[in-house]
């Protein structure tokens, strides 16, 4: 008897731990638009909203340059601490401010979204959102010119109007010559190989000296295309517009890239990011240990001469 007592107290605990188990914590996750019909060149926002724990870490997209056939325009995130405070939960709010000069009808892909709390990770993604872009005018109106009619000037020979139109075309093939012989003597521009292209770039923008006018984010932003564009270059692998999640995956399987240069890339897109987008601030030390660590990446990883030459013969 006591027995089975002690057997149905032991199931009916580990099945209510592994309900815990299974629900850690709760996430709820909303994709909108301010306007889902718009004209062609209309700024509108597109909003990815987070319902999850206060104590939860959210990493959420991140785009450069483009969105699909949207261009965009500026993207911030950050929390809004008036939402759910009774159940514990805080809202994360990512917004992206968007248009574009393409008419049609759109869907905004699913965005992938994972928050983490702890130990536990929960990876979700949006719903789709319909955009519909419009053309200002509907092709059918007529020219003001053709309504009224042409209006004739008469205070010149229509002789004279010839000869200036062939002198104009004149001068038009002349220009023409004149640009192309200047632009077909200059010398092509040849892309510098990705060591030599990085530590330029890199001592153009300590030049500009960010960090001293407390320019965090487009210091950042700055360094963290550099150090991306070299490692995709040098390593041959696809990462200059990698989201924060898809960036984790990819540089595991970077061949001949150190490991601890892996986890430094990952660390320092997830440090920064936040300066970025939420225009936060990172303190004096962390700035000074990024600056010095790029310059550790390009010379510990720069190609050695047996390499440089490899290449060389490979593209011959």
């Amino acid at each position: 008897m006591l027995l089975k007592k002690w057997l149905l107290s032991t199931s009916i605990f580990l099945i209510l731990s592994a309900v815990c188990a299974s629900a850690a914590f709760d996430v709820n996750v909303k994709a909108s638009v301010s306007a889902s019909q718009v004209f062609i060149g209309d700024i509108f926002d597109y909003s990815i909203e987070i319902w999850a724990p206060k104590e939860a870490k959210v990493n959420l997209p991140s785009f450069i340059g483009n969105l699909q056939h949207f261009e965009v325009k500026e993207m911030k995130n950050y929390r809004d601490e008036g939402q759910g405070q009774q159940k514990g939960l805080s809202k994360f709010i990512w917004e992206a401010t968007l248009n574009t000069f393409v008419s049609g009808d759109f869907f905004l892909a699913p965005q992938s979204v994972e928050v983490v709390v702890g130990k536990d990770t929960v990876l979700t993604k949006t719903d789709p959102v319909a955009i519909k872009v419009m053309n200002r005018t509907t092709g059918e109106e007529t020219d003001i010119l053709e309504a009224e009619g042409p209006i004739a000037d008469t205070r010149l020979p229509n002789w004279v109007w010839i000869l200036l139109a062939v002198v104009g075309v004149l001068l038009l093939v002349v220009l023409g010559w004149f640009i192309h012989k200047k632009w077909s003597k200059k010398e092509k521009i040849i892309q510098l190989p990705p060591y030599e292209e990085a530590v330029l770039a890199l001592k153009e923008l300590r030049e500009r000296h960010l960090l001293e006018q407390e320019d965090q984010a487009e210091f950042f932003t700055a360094l963290g295309w550099i150090t991306r564009r070299y490692i995709e270059r040098r390593f041959e692998v696809d990462i200059l517009d990698a989201t924060l999640t898809e960036l984790r995956r990819r540089m595991a399987h970077v061949k001949g890239l150190p490991q601890a240069y892996k986890e430094s890339m990952v660390l320092f897109s997830e440090e920064t990011e936040p300066v970025k987008f939420a225009k936060m601030k990172v303190n004096q030390e962390r700035c000074s240990y990024w600056n010095d660590w790029a310059d550790r990446l390009f010379e510990e990883t720069r190609p050695q001469p047996e390499e440089e030459k490899s290449g060389v013969e490979a593209k011959k």
